[in-house]
């Protein structure tokens, strides 16, 4: 899709049972898109883009926060400066306007990813793959004995492994509305022939069936959305 598409107004994206839909875009935008994306945030969101620091950081909330809007306009059948989004006691965001749409964002490097699933909670994470001084002292502080040990056993694939589980950790504590209030060194995770599971929360047996799966956004980005069914359509867009 382009982005004068999505910005000019598209509605009545509808859903087939199970699917899940990834958007992926840039947040390099030009100033008439991000102006676009600002107009489209309500009061408060405006009002919370004047606090981050330095522009770059701003104009990444502008139009990350604006393409969403659009999206669920197109969900919805709504403007996107009409879109109310309400908060659960933890903060993950809802649609007031219809609360079965679920929705998850990540960004990092210059993109930025969306999930939407119907009556189904899931997450998403992106990370962009890049060398770390602090790597080592990131793994042992942030994962159990057990996955330290997988993610340092091959060197060559340590930095791979590091990220890729740190993007299923932070999905799955976004799928379930802890954010990083859960240290992610209390959620115990197992792979077995490349597929993760998750094992414990703070050392108790977890008994629900979240499936990881992987989404492809080209070369140095590393993405997990999470999700309960296993039998789930995803699919992937790009917004141009």
């Amino acid at each position: 899709m382009s982005s004068e598409d999505l910005f000019n107004g598209q509605h009545g994206i509808f859903f087939s049972k199970g699917d899940v839909h990834i958007w992926e875009t840039s947040l390099d935008a030009s100033k008439e898109l991000t102006e676009k994306c600002f107009n489209s945030l309500s009061s408060q969101e405006k009002e919370r883009s004047t606090f981050f620091k330095f522009e770059k950081v701003q104009n990444n909330y502008v139009i990350s926060q604006g393409i969403l809007r659009f999206l669920l306009g197109m969900y919805l059948n709504i403007d996107a400066d009409k879109i109310k989004l309400g908060r659960h006691t933890k903060g993950k965001p809802f649609s007031i306007d219809n609360s079965n749409l679920r929705f998850n964002m990540s960004n990092s490097g210059r993109k930025v990813v969306y999930a939407f699933s119907m009556d189904e909670e899931i997450g998403i994470d992106l990370e962009y793959s890049r060398d770390l001084d602090d790597l080592n002292e990131l793994i042992s502080k942030n994962f159990t004995s057990s996955e330290i040990n997988y993610i340092t056993k091959i060197e060559s694939e340590k930095k791979y492994r590091f990220f890729k589980f740190w993007t299923i950790k932070e999905s799955y504590l976004k799928a379930i509305g802890e954010g990083m209030r859960l240290p992610p060194d209390k959620l115990e995770f197992s792979v077995n022939n490349g597929k993760f599971k998750l094992q414990s929360i703070n050392g108790l047996d977890d008994q629900d069936d979240w499936v990881f799966e992987d989404f492809n956004l080209g070369e140095n980005y590393i993405g997990t959305l999470v999700l309960k069914n296993s039998s789930a359509k995803i699919i992937q867009h790009a917004i141009m």
